[in-house]
């Protein structure tokens, strides 16, 4: 049964990475080659690498600081190199994990690829599955499918389905923008400042003025039958209009709660 890609990665990044990504290709119907999956124990590791190499339509490479120090990922690299240089179709799909420093350093390791264009990894699993399925739905000239919108859990990277509420990793409450208690405080905080400003205007400004510069003010600056009411109004509506402006500058936060 053919693969449409085969996972080439050090066992060092197999938690961060390999599994939040595979998780996300799962989700989105592309078929993979995962070394855990494949090799049961007894069988010959050699054979089976081969075996899936064959059977795969392209390569993901997870280059990092551990894949270079590996011997077994950096020949099954220079053996996919091999073969895309003699048939001049497109196999590899390189991603690159680090730092810049460390980036660059991978590039320089192996020169081949320089005329790639390679994904660097921030964490986000979605985003590197989404460009696969890409490029796995453009070789096969088949339309590609609506990309599933996946998030990562913010403590056990578990990749889930936007409207999710609850992370099948850790248990914890995955919260979408703000929470009530985050937009209580939000209102109280704006009223808290507008009742000072208020009082400050209504009270404690007309006698400072008054004793000072001998400037009377009118009646609705003072604790006046008008003044109190709109004062009220002002401290409830600009509450609540702080409230509607920070809900809507922070909707795309995502997190998990626990």
């Amino acid at each position: 049964m053919r693969k449409d890609v085969f996972i080439c990665h050090a066992g060092e990044d197999k938690t961060p990475v390999i599994r939040p990504l595979a998780c996300c290709l799962e989700d989105r119907g592309i078929s993979y080659w995962l070394d855990e999956a494949e090799i049961s124990l007894g069988e010959s590791i050699t054979e089976k690498v081969n075996e899936g190499l064959k059977i795969s339509d392209f390569v993901v490479v997870v280059l990092s600081r551990a894949f270079m120090s590996k011997h077994w990922p950096k020949r099954e690299l220079w053996s996919v190199l091999n073969l895309e240089a003699k048939s001049g179709k497109v196999i590899l799909l390189p991603i690159l994990v680090g730092t810049q420093s460390e980036v660059d350093g991978l590039v320089n390791e192996f020169p081949l690829l320089n005329d790639k264009l390679f994904l660097l990894w921030n964490g986000d699993a979605n985003r590197v599955a989404n460009a696969i399925q890409t490029t796995v739905y453009k070789s096969r000239g088949t339309q590609q499918p609506k990309a599933v919108d996946m998030h990562s859990c913010g403590h056990c990277q578990t990749p889930f389905q936007h409207g999710v509420h609850v992370c099948l990793g850790c248990q914890g409450r995955i919260i979408y923008g703000l929470t009530a208690q985050e937009k209580l405080n939000t209102r109280q905080g704006t009223a808290a400042v507008l009742f000072l400003i208020v009082w400050l205007s209504m009270v404690q400004l007309p006698l400072y003025t008054m004793s000072w510069f001998g400037f009377q003010f009118p009646m609705m600056w003072g604790l006046g039958f008008w003044s109190v009411p709109l004062g009220a109004i002002l401290i409830f509506s600009g509450a609540f209009f702080a409230e509607f402006q920070n809900t809507k500058k922070k909707a795309h936060l995502i997190r998990t709660l626990r």
